[in-house]
C-alpha cells in the first residue's frame, strides 16, 4: 500500500473507529472499525461504488430508528476522507450523500404518514415513548422549519420526519423543506472527512473548484444559521 494510501487510510479509520454507549437512548451502540482495511482496499480497485456506499450510509443515518444505532457521523467521515483521498471528486461525493439524506428522511415520513400512532408501537419506541414525543414538541414548536432544523440537532435527528408524517404535515411542505435542507447536511457531514483525506494529498485539496469552496461557506453559514435560530427560538418558548 503506497504511503499516502496507508495515511488515508488511517485518517478514515481514526474517523471511522468509535466505541459508543448511549446512555442518553439507553440502547447499547458499540462499534469498531476495524473491518476497514478491506472496505478501503476493495474500494480502491472498484471506487466506481464509493458514491452508492456513500448514499447507503447517509440513508441510513437520517432512517428512523436505524440513526440511533448507527454510527452514522464517524462512518461518513471515513467515507469522506477515502473520497478525499482522490477516489470521487466533492460534486459527487454532495450528490451522493444529498441523495441519500433526502430519501432517508423520505422513508421516515411515509410511515409515520401511513402509520400514524401505530409508530408509537414499534421497538425501540415501544420502551422510549419520550424519544417521538420530544419528536412531537419540536415539529410543534418549529412547523415545517423542524425538518431543517432537525437535521442538525443530534438528539431528535432520527425521529423528526416520521413524527412530522404522524402529525399529518403536507406532503408538499415536506419534501420542498426535505430537499432544501439535505443539500447543507451533505455539505456539512461529508466535508470534513473529505478536506482531510484531500489534505494528505496536497494537490488534490488544490483540484477543488472555486464555487467549491463558495459552497462549503454558504453552508457552514447556513449551519451556523440553523444553531441560531434554535437558540432564538428556545428564548422565545
Amino acid at each position: 500500500m503506497p504511503v499516502e494510501s496507508s495515511a488515508i487510510l488511517t485518517l478514515a479509520k481514526a474517523g471511522g473507529k468509535r466505541y459508543a454507549a448511549d446512555t442518553t437512548n439507553k440502547i447499547p451502540v458499540v462499534m469498531e472499525l476495524s473491518y476497514f482495511d478491506s472496505i478501503h482496499a476493495w474500494l480502491e480497485i472498484h471506487h466506481i461504488w464509493l458514491g452508492p456506499v456513500i448514499a447507503i450510509a447517509a440513508f441510513l443515518e437520517t432512517l428512523v430508528v436505524v440513526g440511533f444505532l448507527l454510527p452514522g457521523v464517524a462512518i461518513l467521515f471515513a467515507l469522506g476522507a477515502l473520497a478525499g483521498g482522490g477516489l470521487l471528486g466533492i460534486v459527487p461525493v454532495f450528490l451522493w450523500a444529498f441523495l441519500g439524506a433526502a430519501l432517508g428522511d423520505a422513508v421516515s415520513y411515509q410511515l409515520g404518514y401511513h402509520y400514524h400512532d401505530r409508530v408509537r408501537g414499534w421497538w425501540p419506541f415501544s420502551k422510549h415513548a419520550d424519544w417521538l414525543n420530544k419528536g412531537e414538541r419540536f415539529v410543534r414548536r418549529f412547523g415545517v422549519m423542524s425538518i431543517a432544523l432537525g437535521r442538525f440537532v443530534g438528539p431528535i435527528r432520527p425521529v423528526v420526519p416520521v413524527v412530522a408524517g404522524m402529525l399529518n404535515m403536507s406532503p408538499r411542505q415536506f419534501y420542498i423543506t426535505n430537499l432544501l435542507s439535505s443539500v447543507p447536511w451533505a455539505v456539512v457531514y461529508l466535508t470534513p472527512g473529505y478536506l482531510a483525506g484531500s489534505a494528505v494529498e496536497l494537490d488534490k485539496i488544490k483540484n477543488i473548484p472555486d464555487w467549491g469552496w463558495w459552497t462549503i461557506g454558504v453552508s457552514c453559514l447556513v449551519l451556523g444559521l440553523v444553531v441560531w435560530l434554535i437558540k432564538a427560538f428556545r428564548k422565545k418558548y
